[in-house]
């Protein structure tokens, strides 16, 4: 398709699922730019790809 495909992209709360975390959780993540966010003001979506990677990062900090 292009950049991304349509079926990587995410709401928030299904990323938040995802990550296992609440929203506030997810949100304060998002603010401090552990993945990025695309789209514009209320329309916002994530991609799973880099969701999977912020997610495979806090296991490997969890681990150590």
């Amino acid at each position: 398709m292009g950049l991304y495909d349509l079926a990587d992209r995410l709401n928030w709360q299904q990323a938040a699922k995802l990550l296992n975390v609440s929203r506030a959780t997810f949100f304060r993540m998002a603010r401090k730019g552990e993945f990025n966010s695309y789209g514009m003001e209320r329309c916002r979506f994530y991609l799973k790809s880099e969701i999977l990677a912020c997610l495979e990062i806090k296991m490997r900090e969890k681990a150590n």
